[in-house]
């Protein structure tokens, strides 16, 4: 850096590459093959990180898929809905599950219709990995 403006040069020109150096004339054989090799196994390393990659994915992907914990809901079941307002503020002492409701329909996309237990419907549709089966009597 000279008094503050910083002199920026291509790569190409630092190390040379065989399509600069094929132009150029400057470099002789042994440095060429020397970095065709190098080219060579920066490829194969590229082609490694690769499959590795792919297969790391992959065994995410099985890990994920036998985690997920499949829930089967029927017509008029009592489901409890989660209150998807702690995932930002938890509350240690607050009630994360509202409900219970009464599982109407599903659309697709796994969309669910929900009607309260006084038969008045729920305003808005709800994801169904949101919800749970309720389990006891229905409270009034």
């Amino acid at each position: 850096m000279v008094y503050g403006v910083e002199f920026i040069m291509s790569i190409e020109y630092i190390v040379p590459s065989l399509r600069i150096a094929a132009l150029t004339d400057t470099a002789d054989r042994e440095a060429l093959e020397e970095r065709l090799a190098q080219l060579m196994e920066l490829e194969e390393d590229r082609f490694l990180v690769g499959f590795h990659q792919q297969v790391q994915k992959e065994c995410e992907k099985t890990w994920h898929d036998r985690h997920i914990k499949l829930r089967t809901f029927k017509v008029n079941d009592l489901v409890l809905l989660y209150d998807s307002q702690f995932t930002k503020f938890l509350g240690k002492f607050q009630m994360h599950w509202l409900g219970p409701y009464i599982f109407k329909e599903i659309i697709d996309g796994g969309e669910v219709h929900l009607v309260k237990l006084n038969g008045e419907l729920f305003l808005r549709r709800v994801n169904g990995s949101r919800l749970k089966l309720y389990i006891g009597d229905p409270v009034q």
